[in-house]
């Protein structure tokens, strides 16, 4: 038995190795990679990363000052104005853009259960397809594709 172990370890082993290396050669070759983005203006814009040919979704992060009538992302220094421009070039390239909201900070809290409902509103008509009149857009007519929930702070309420 002893024996058999011990030819079949280094088999199994090399096995596990190859099939690995397979996936994550895969996994760059067809883009089935996520990022955040947005963290670090050095990273560069949203659109170079997308045209890295890497991912087949980009997290912009963070949505991350809301509650209380407040509503606003943290993007470290990146410029705006370029974004939805750069978000719709992403999803015709069939990139997802998802908007995180929540992060490390501590500039959110969901008081009330109006005020988790007010941020779901804040964020459909902001940043999804809500066009509700007088909301700000931060990336101008851009839709995000989904929202990822990084809620690090705060009780689970609401």
């Amino acid at each position: 038995m002893a024996l058999i172990r011990r030819r079949l370890l280094p088999i199994l082993s090399l096995l596990l190795a190859v099939t690995f290396l397979a996936g994550v050669a895969t996994a760059k070759k067809t883009g089935q990679l996520t990022v955040f983005w947005g963290r670090n203006k050095n990273e560069g814009t949203l659109r170079e990363t997308c045209d890295t040919g890497l991912y087949n979704i980009v997290i912009i992060s963070f949505y991350s000052v809301f509650g209380h009538g407040r509503y606003w992302g943290d993007l470290s220094g990146h410029d705006l104005r370029p974004i939805g421009a750069d978000n719709k070039h992403c999803q015709s390239k069939h990139i997802s853009v998802f908007l995180s909201i929540g992060g490390a900070g501590n500039d959110y809290s969901l008081p009330s259960s109006q005020s988790a409902a007010d941020v779901a509103d804040n964020i459909w008509n902001a940043h999804m397809d809500g066009r509700r009149p007088g909301v700000f857009r931060p990336f101008g007519d851009a839709a995000v594709d989904g929202i990822d929930f990084f809620i690090d702070n705060g009780s689970p309420d609401h």
